[in-house]
């Protein structure tokens, strides 16, 4: 009997070492937005948590000619949001959340791009690729018409 125990307490630990640690890491600068879309979300009737959702967030130099960050999916590991470190140096407070949004828009909302523009040449989504002639207006009067079509698809 006492053998019998030893062997499940063995196997139960044993488990345990093989099983990964799940800790979510996003970096302190990028968190606020994080933060932020959370809020949004939930303003808007979706429940986003990044750790649960399995989101990890890093700054970092992105090597790829105007772009300013992207989402890497993974089916085992997180999915990662990379936002390009000298963007981020350089950029406002506007156009951080803006990056940061897009690229949960793609970890987290499964959005591909869309490129859609109104009669002014205006973005109809925050989505968009930037590879287009649509200008891009999300400042704080678009605000929330960008973050309500976001949430809304």
């Amino acid at each position: 009997m006492q053998y019998r125990i030893t062997l499940i307490i063995l196997l139960v630990l044993g488990i345990q070492a093989c099983q990964k640690d799940e800790t979510i890491f996003v970096s302190s600068e990028l968190l606020p937005y994080f933060e932020a879309f959370s809020d949004e979300a939930a303003a808007r009737g979706v429940a986003f948590d990044y750790q649960s959702a399995r989101i990890e967030g890093y700054l970092e130099d992105i090597q790829e000619e105007d772009v300013t960050g992207k989402c890497q999916f993974n089916s085992v590991d997180p999915n990662k949001i990379f936002v390009d470190s000298e963007f981020w140096r350089i950029a406002s407070s506007m156009e951080k959340e803006f990056v940061v949004f897009h690229e949960l828009g793609h970890c987290f909302l499964e959005r591909t791009h869309l490129d859609s523009q109104d009669n002014e040449g205006s973005c109809l989504s925050m989505m968009h690729s930037g590879l287009t002639n649509c200008r891009n207006d999300y400042n704080i009067s678009t605000r929330d018409d960008y973050l309500d079509e976001l949430f809304a698809n």
